[in-house]
């Protein structure tokens, strides 16, 4: 288990510490250097040494990283007093810990990545309790394959989805990025620390930006261009040569890589050979099937290192689902069953995403290419529709579809989709914890999730406006969520001791047991007031909490009213709380309330802390606080909603007003933090005061005069 005990001080004298691991492995040197920054934090003086020359008589503290399965280091562990590691399974480790003949310790893993994740482990237990601590245990994952969904264009002209017709400003600064190894790399490291594994990349066309072929000469995209003037000299093999560095890296830090695309798009080569992407004509092209099947074989060719693709049915296609089938069976299917039958000794993954797709037409179509051996083929469901922050188990997965995965032998990743929560920070383990044991299919048909959003690509910050976040890659601006959702899927059992040191460390003017308190308290709000009108704002199109808003605009309290709660979800409606039918479930009443008081409990905590706004803990602070002041606006709207369902005109305009004091609070505080943005999937957002009429016009349209008062929320 991970440390628990805080921060120790740091020590005063230059005690030498030897490190020995094998950097012949790529996995096991990142996390040397890892215990080395940390040794080094701590005042220690470090020798990176080759494990083959361990020996008893080194005379000093010393910490190991190693595979189990190396006889001399485990001879060297059990000569020194230390037990043995065995049986370890895929990226399980052991710790270990001797005094004999100085304090040491060892991380053996039973692949590399294992002795990966373990040597991480002891460079965090080395920042939190230097060499004070005792570690005799053993770790494996709880979902072997916790992954990253990345929706990226590559090129103006290598849009992914919807970017064709509407290309956000995330997109838009995304494409720089994409082309930057040194942004690649930097991802890598972070998240592997974080315990995921695999990264899955999302475009409409990847094709025309990766490849180059014979048979089609001018569809390669040559250089790079982007938007507002951006450009890059690239040829395609420059193109071919980053990719191959990418994935490379990939598996360097323990990831599989996967592409993954929506059909029918051929960016680069419409109307070039007769291809076309026309969405009645392309699924019986003859032009259009054999130049996506030899895009599929050429892709595989050019990367050894890709670990497989991925599809999705239906997007930009005629509506004809045994078409649609047919099409992709022909292209993707036979493509890769022809690479996979000439080269027997590499495997390789296919992902079917179940999305407006047939399981029975997909069976027949790929049929060919279900039986190959070194070939796995995959399922794909979108798990909690476009928003994971809503129903902690939700049920939109029927048995019917379950029950299909195990009558066929096959397993299905869940997408895992955050179109809900782009700006704020959020953190809450109690529902990161409840979300991933409700997964389901565990030991069953569930292979692991992609977690990532579709309306946002995250690469680095360009919207903030403080210098303390600006320019930071997403991953490190929001490090406490995807440590949450990484190092709960690993182990679920993470104590919140380890989250606590990991804000002592970082944030060392504060208590750590309060800013945690309030980071959890303050995230609780914005799922639950989703979740209760998730059954009818799915879609990322259709509901965007930060924004209070969808594609049409702004989302009001009578649409609320005229929702309903997300499959799975044990809330009451807003209708039956109306009408007093609830009969058990928990009322959007005592919802509100729930909301409301996590909320000011968080307010509380954090009016105690101090920080310049310009710094990592002030930017956090008004996360906090941002999140905070929504959720009781939500709380309020949630209240008027029910009021207006119960015909209650009075009460609904009251909570309408105090609504709007709330919202002013939190738009005048985004307003400070954040630029506005264009979006991809709802209305844009020109800056955080766009909808403050609207918010007041649900108070005046129900009777309210001039603007509220808010000199009692002002003091909270």
């Amino acid at each position: 288990m991970a440390a628990v005990a805080l921060a120790l001080p740091a020590r005063v004298c230059a005690e030498t510490v030897g490190v020995f691991y094998d950097p012949a492995v790529e996995q096991i040197k990142i996390a040397a250097g890892d215990v080395k920054a940390a040794l080094e934090k701590n005042k220690f003086t470090v020798e990176m040494l080759p494990v083959a020359s361990l020996k008893a008589s080194y005379p000093n503290k010393k910490v190991v990283i190693a595979l189990a399965s190396d006889a001399t280091v485990t001879a060297a562990l059990v000569a020194q007093g230390g037990s043995k590691v065995a049986g370890l399974g895929e990226q399980a480790y052991g710790l270990r810990t001797t005094e004999t003949p100085q304090k040491s310790f060892w991380a053996l893993g039973g692949d590399a990545n294992g002795a990966m994740y373990g040597g991480f482990q002891i460079a965090e237990n080395l920042k939190f309790n230097q060499f004070a601590g005792s570690y005799h245990n053993e770790e494996s994952p709880a979902i072997l394959k916790r992954g990253i969904k990345l929706n990226l264009p590559l090129d103006l002209n290598s849009a992914t989805y919807f970017s064709a017709s509407r290309v956000s400003d995330s997109a838009k600064q995304a494409i720089p990025h994409v082309w930057d190894m040194g942004f690649w790399a930097a991802w890598f490291d972070e998240m592997a620390r974080n315990r995921y594994n695999v990264v899955s990349v999302w475009n409409n066309h990847p094709f025309t930006s990766m490849i180059k072929m014979a048979d089609y000469p001018d569809v390669a995209i040559q250089n790079v261009t982007g938007y507002d003037g951006y450009s890059k000299v690239m040829s395609m093999d420059e193109k071919i040569d980053h990719w191959r560095k990418v994935m490379a890296y990939a598996h360097s830090r323990g990831f599989d890589f996967y592409l993954i695309n929506w059909n029918i798009w051929t960016d680069g080569a419409t109307g070039k050979y007769g291809i076309t992407d026309d969405k009645e004509k392309a699924t019986t092209n003859p032009a259009t099937i054999t130049y996506m099947r030899k895009c599929m074989t050429t892709l595989l060719e050019t990367y050894p290192d890709l670990d497989g693709f991925g599809i999705t049915q239906g997007e930009h296609m005629s509506g004809n689902k045994a078409d649609e089938a047919a099409f992709l069976g022909n292209t993707y299917g036979k493509g890769m069953a022809e690479y996979a039958k000439r080269h027997p000794e590499r495997k390789l993954r296919f992902i079917h995403r179940w999305h407006m797709a047939d399981f029975p037409e997909i069976k027949k179509s790929f049929a060919g290419l279900m039986q190959l051996p070194n070939v796995t083929f995959d399922m794909s469901y979108k798990y909690s529709k476009a928003h994971m922050y809503a129903t902690p188990v939700p049920g939109w997965m029927t048995d019917n579809e379950q029950n299909a995965l195990r009558e066929n032998g096959l397993k299905s990743w869940q997408t895992v989709r955050n179109d809900s929560l782009y700006f704020v920070h959020w953190g809450d383990p109690d529902f990161a914890r409840a979300y991933l044991k409700g997964l389901p299919g565990q030991g069953d048909w569930f292979r692991g999730f992609l977690m990532g959003s579709d309306g946002f690509a995250p690469t680095k910050v360009f919207y903030s406006k403080n210098s303390a976040t600006q320019g930071l890659l997403e991953v490190h601006r929001q490090w406490y969520l995807f440590m949450l959702w990484g190092r709960l899927a690993y182990n679920p059992a993470t104590p919140d001791a380890v989250f606590k040191n990991h804000m002592a460390l970082r944030f060392p003017e504060v208590s750590p047991e309060k800013l945690f308190a309030a980071w959890s308290k303050a995230s609780r709000g914005l799922p639950k007031a989703t979740d209760l009108v998730h059954g009818k704002m799915q879609l990322d199109f259709q509901w965007w909490p930060e924004g209070c808003q969808s594609q049409n605009g702004f989302v009001t309290a009578a649409m609320f009213a005229a929702a309903d709660p997300g499959k799975g979800s044990t809330l009451c409606s807003i209708a039956d709380s109306a009408a007093n039918k609830c009969a058990g479930g928990k009322s959007s009443y005592a919802l509100a309330d729930e909301i409301e008081a996590d909320a000011l409990a968080a307010l509380a905590i954090v009016a105690k802390m101090n920080s310049a706004p310009n710094t990592e803990l002030g930017v956090t602070i008004n996360s906090i606080k941002s999140m905070s002041y929504l959720s009781i606006y939500y709380a309020c709207k949630i209240r008027g909603a029910t009021h207006l369902k119960a015909s209650d005109k009075e009460k609904a305009r009251d909570a309408l007003g105090t609504a709007y004091c709330w919202w002013m609070k939190y738009s005048n505080l985004m307003d400070s933090m954040f630029t506005g943005m264009k979006m991809q999937r709802t209305e844009d957002l020109p800056n955080w005061h766009v909808h403050d009429k609207s918010v007041l016009k649900e108070y005046t349209d129900l009777g309210g005069v001039g603007t509220p008062s808010c000199e009692e929320n002002n003091s909270k």
